[in-house]
């Protein structure tokens, strides 16, 4: 939770909005959005700030979470009572909205510090956002996760069945990843076939 790896493929998408153009970057919120251009040097300040923010959000799980625990534990009258199922739900809401508020606050800061720039580009029309979502995914990771979704379904067969009563959600879990990554696949070959 505490390493760097754990940040790095979020990281990695954060910065993906800035794409190089000559003498410096050009910003699209969501990879999508109106361009920016920014130098280099403020892309960096960009993608530090928001590298710092998030680690400071993922730390602060820990002793939130710990805080959460001793207070139900010190507060909960039974714990197998309704009160302290809707309590944990509310200590698990107090845990994750802060969080949550400060990764979009961090996310979103390049496009409130850049809103007063005049656009150096309009938004991508959804054509030209297809054409990037799919240079963006490749056919590995699409077979991962399909072969991820039958490897669920093969684990939790071995701890529940997975053919009757709530067993059925991780068959449903597991062909719905399978079929979303084939669909995924056919429009990506789909639409580079046609291109």
């Amino acid at each position: 939770m505490f390493g760097n790896s754990h940040l790095d493929r979020v990281r990695q998408v954060f910065a993906d909005q800035f794409s190089p153009v000559p003498d410096g970057y050009v910003y699209r919120r969501g990879q999508k959005g109106a361009a920016y251009r920014v130098t280099s040097s403020e892309r960096d300040q960009f993608v530090a700030a928001f590298d710092k923010r998030v680690r400071y959000a993922t730390w602060s799980i820990f002793p939130a979470t710990v805080g959460v625990i001793l207070l139900l534990a010190w507060l909960l009258p039974a714990p197998e009572s309704s009160a302290a199922n809707t309590e944990i739900w509310i200590g698990l809401a107090a845990i994750l909205l802060p969080f949550m508020s400060v990764f979009y606050w961090a996310w979103f800061a390049p496009s409130r510090e850049l809103r007063l720039r005049m656009p150096e580009g309009v938004a991508l029309t959804k054509a030209e956002a297809r054409v990037l979502a799919f240079s963006r995914i490749g056919y590995k990771q699409l077979i991962l996760a399909a072969v991820m979704g039958v490897g669920l379904v093969w684990k939790m067969s071995a701890k529940t069945d997975v053919l009757h009563g709530g067993g059925i959600v991780w068959l449903a879990f597991g062909a719905g990843l399978v079929t979303l990554s084939g669909v995924q696949a056919f429009r990506k070959w789909n639409f580079t076939r046609r291109t």
